[in-house]
């Protein structure tokens, strides 16, 4: 049984979780433009807030975003009217069946959002019919070090869920993802870091951010699942660390992994 996210319902918080420091966004921008080429027209599919989109279109990227999320949208066009700069269309839709025509874009870009998909097979052949011959599809995602604070409480709320709701998992592609991309045209390149960098959290604060919502891994969970869960990874982290309250760092990655090839050429 997978576990659904409503984005709607964390539009406001998303940001919170996901947002990057306005230097590293910047580099995840150049890191972007310079993998898709100099004024790349480039769509991303899921393109929530902009917290990507924005910066790839600061560093001349001219950009479509679609996302089946409403609130999500209207976040990033807030945004989007602040700033000026390229094309940034912005078109509400599901990613498995995009309102696109085909052989459009330079580039397509995915970050934090095949996975989530029920679908995820469906939006990869889209990429691949809305890709010019020779485009790029870009896979971004935001590496933090596993033996942080942060991703060892993330790890144990997962654990938490899963003895809480035997038999739900949250929706994933897995190791199907290459094959599918395989199968489509697409060869996987090496990563590539488009920033590196240092924050700094307490474990107090992680738990905080799991009881309102704001870390990714709460987001489908319903209210009496989340303060059950909570409460579990609470425990768990006062017989762990002695000062819950204590600033610790976490070493972070945002990561592209371009993928080319001669898309449709291949079922």
């Amino acid at each position: 049984m997978a576990i659904p996210i409503a984005f709607d319902r964390i539009a406001t918080s998303y940001d919170a979780q996901r947002a990057h420091p306005p230097e590293v966004s910047a580099q995840v921008g150049a890191a972007i433009a310079t993998l898709t080429g100099p004024g790349a027209l480039t769509l991303e599919l899921g393109v929530g807030t902009g917290r990507i989109a924005l910066p790839a279109r600061a560093a001349g990227c001219r950009v479509v975003g679609v996302d089946i999320a409403r609130e999500m949208l209207q976040q990033a066009r807030r945004l989007r009217d602040t700033q000026a700069g390229p094309l940034f269309a912005l078109l509400q839709g599901d990613i498995a069946r995009l309102p696109l025509r085909s052989d459009t874009f330079d580039a397509v870009l995915a970050v934090h959002v095949l996975h989530l998909l029920p679908d995820w097979r469906g939006a990869l052949a889209e990429v691949a019919r809305v890709l010019r011959p020779g485009g790029v599809f870009l896979q971004g995602r935001d590496w933090r070090d596993p033996h942080s604070c942060t991703e060892l409480l993330r790890g144990k709320l997962r654990e938490a869920v899963m003895a809480l709701l035997p038999g739900a998992r949250p929706p994933g592609a897995g190791a199907a993802l290459a094959q599918a991309i395989a199968r489509l045209g697409g060869t996987i390149e090496p990563e590539h870091v488009a920033a590196e960098w240092t924050s700094y959290t307490s474990p107090a604060r992680v738990l905080e951010g799991m009881a309102a919502r704001a870390d990714a891994e709460t987001w489908a969970l319903d209210d009496a699942l989340l303060q059950a869960a909570v409460a579990r990874v609470r425990a768990w982290a006062a017989d762990t660390w002695a000062d819950l309250d204590a600033e610790q760092p976490v070493q972070q990655r945002f990561i592209l992994t371009p993928i080319r090839g001669q898309w449709g050429a291949a079922e």
